[in-house]
């Protein structure tokens, strides 16, 4: 059977699968930091907590051969791809409240990422409190 209208898709329903499986890694890691004897014993283990690599949609998308768009292509095009892209993106915002607040990425990176990837906005209140009317004057020069 033709595909109507261009080249056949490169969907697969075993992507839902795979995409919660490349960003459902552990967010951190232990490696030691180790002194050693004379003698080629360790003398102390100090254990390191390090931020894993932060899982994209760009390096999924890479390491099945399209690109991000593709994804959210058949992320609006296929239900199920859509509740696998969404619980990904879950994933990966928990890896970033983790190693964000861990210390284990850079706070810029974090609060940057936050910002542009996962919808976070900085939140301003302001209140005013007025006894009666006020005026304002603008002048332009």
């Amino acid at each position: 059977m033709a595909h109507p209208g261009g080249r056949p898709t490169k969907y697969r329903p075993e992507y839902c699968d795979m995409i919660i499986d490349f960003f459902s890694r552990p967010p951190q890691r232990v490696e030691y930091k180790r002194t050693y004897n004379p003698d080629g014993s360790i003398r102390s283990e100090e254990p390191i907590i390090l931020g894993n690599i932060y899982p994209t949609y760009e390096a999924f998308a890479h390491s099945i051969g399209v690109d991000r768009g593709t994804l959210e292509d058949w992320s609006d095009r296929h239900e199920e791809f859509n509740r696998a892209y969404t619980r990904a993106r879950e994933i990966q915002l928990n890896i970033l409240h983790i190693n964000g607040l861990g210390g284990q990425y850079n706070s810029q990176y974090a609060q940057f990422v936050a910002k542009n990837c996962h919808g976070y906005k900085d939140k301003t209140d302001v209140s005013v409190e007025q006894s009666g009317p006020f005026e304002v004057k603008i002048t332009v020069d």
